[in-house]
């Protein structure tokens, strides 16, 4: 499907489309899983589980169900994260790709169903926070992804209708929750999935670079 880029605003996931964080979350989740006295994970597993909102994952790190655990854990996690925000960066051309589409006109923002005092912590130190007025967090929208009204808030922050708006993200939630917003759903390959994963989740355009924001047309 060709993707012209005729949006007024360009709405991206933070974890794996703007920054790799992936870091910073093995580090937080394994500090966590020791102050509760389980064993560290490995990477790849803590990894695989970022598909699932930040208390379902913990949880199934540790097979607890308890969903008062699991917020206490997260909690715990969000404290962790935030003392890390030096293990995060930016991908290859993405501080360019926003330059350039700011430059251009287009209005920028996150949604994330990380925690959004960590995205903006990150995104500032990362020198991104000037290009995105907009950044939502899983404390600032009504339910994470695959829930689309997260996204639909973004774009009336941003003084645009979803319509206006595409979402660029690289997991099956965020698919889902840009067609329900009725935005154009763009997948990044360059983040934790491959282009082969992806190809199967239900995004309209794939893109293997930043730089591909800026010349889709």
């Amino acid at each position: 499907m060709r993707v012209s880029l005729r949006f007024g605003g360009l709405i991206f996931d933070h974890d794996g489309t703007l920054v790799d964080s992936l870091p910073v979350v093995v580090e937080a989740t394994n500090a966590v899983l020791r102050q509760r006295g389980f064993s560290e994970m490995p990477g790849p597993v803590i990894i695989a589980g970022m598909v699932l909102p930040t208390v379902p994952r913990l949880l199934a790190c540790t097979g607890l169900q308890d969903p008062d655990v699991g917020q206490q854990m997260a909690e715990a996690f969000y404290r962790e994260a935030n003392l890390r925000p030096h293990l995060a960066r930016a991908y290859d051309g993405v501080p360019e790709a926003l330059r350039c589409l700011a430059d251009r006109g287009h209005r920028l923002g996150v949604v994330s169903n990380n925690q959004g005092r960590f995205v903006r912590i990150v995104c500032s130190r990362l020198g991104l926070q000037e290009f995105l007025p907009v950044v939502m967090g899983e404390e600032d929208m009504p339910a994470p992804k695959p829930d689309h009204r997260g996204l639909m808030w973004a774009a009336a922050g941003l003084g645009l209708t979803p319509a206006d708006c595409a979402y660029v993200g690289d997991s099956p939630g965020d698919a889902q929750a840009a067609r329900s917003a009725g935005m154009t759903a763009i997948g990044c390959t360059w983040g934790i999935h491959s282009r082969a994963e992806m190809d199967s989740m239900g995004f309209d355009v794939l893109i293997d670079h930043p730089r591909e924001l800026t010349t889709l047309g």
